[in-house]
């Protein structure tokens, strides 16, 4: 185990050697690593984060509005992205201030996006507190984005799955703005399966991701309601 360790990480090295300065046998290092071990599995378990972003496979869909929030991961600049059978989904992960996050796109379709989450109940110390939604809704003028938690699907069918597979409504929700106000307040809801004019992508790419990846990190760092203060006023 020791020459794994030693192989793998300059980190360890270190601390193995200067473990070994104060002569500690082996079995003491083994301890050691034994406790670093379980406390970081707990502080992962514990803190770890699954963002959903709601949306369609398929390149016909990419650019539709009901993709907004994968539009969005691709324009954060995630890499590294990996398909996951069990959870027929692609996955990637990052980290934050309070701890892991995993960025999830299902690979179902919209009306099934909760059978993601089968796979995820398997996960020591699960709790659907942990998960955030990003998805469009036809309520809110594009560009404008709501925080909220423990609220009803309002019609949206892939939030509706992930409610139906997780038994409660518990899960905080960044929604994404993709209908038009009119002057006079009244609201043109588009077709959820229309896509976003180049203007529309351009904005998305360089103005609501960003808004996105900055309330992703509030989250991580002052949580729910500090981060519901501050960007659910703008």
């Amino acid at each position: 185990l020791l020459m794994v360790l030693w192989g793998r990480s300059p980190g360890l090295r270190l601390i193995i050697l200067v473990l070994r300065h104060y002569k500690i046998p082996s079995q003491g290092i083994l301890f050691f690593f034994s406790i670093l071990l379980v406390i970081y599995k707990g502080f992962t378990l514990k803190c770890m984060k699954y963002i959903i972003g709601l949306g369609n496979p398929g390149e016909k869909y990419h650019f539709t509005k009901h993709n907004v929030a994968w539009l969005i991961f691709d324009a954060m600049g995630l890499s590294d992205w990996q398909y996951d059978k069990y959870m027929n989904a692609e996955y990637t992960g990052a980290i934050f201030h309070n701890g892991p996050m995993v960025y999830i796109k299902p690979h179902t379709f919209m009306n099934k996006s909760g059978e993601v989450i089968s796979a995820l109940k398997k996960q020591s110390g699960f709790s659907s507190e942990d998960i955030i939604l990003v998805y469009d809704d036809i309520d809110l003028a594009f560009g404008q984005i709501r925080i909220s938690f423990n609220r009803g699907d309002g019609g949206h069918n892939g939030v509706k799955s992930i409610t139906s597979h997780l038994g409660t409504k518990k899960t905080i929700r960044i929604r994404i703005g993709i209908s038009k106000i009119l002057e006079d307040g009244s609201c043109i809801k588009p077709n959820v399966l229309s896509l976003f004019s180049l203007d529309d992508q351009k904005i998305i790419t360089t103005d609501i991701a960003h808004r996105v990846d900055t309330i992703l990190n509030s989250l991580s760092s002052v949580g729910l309601e500090k981060t519901m203060g501050i960007y659910n006023q703008k």
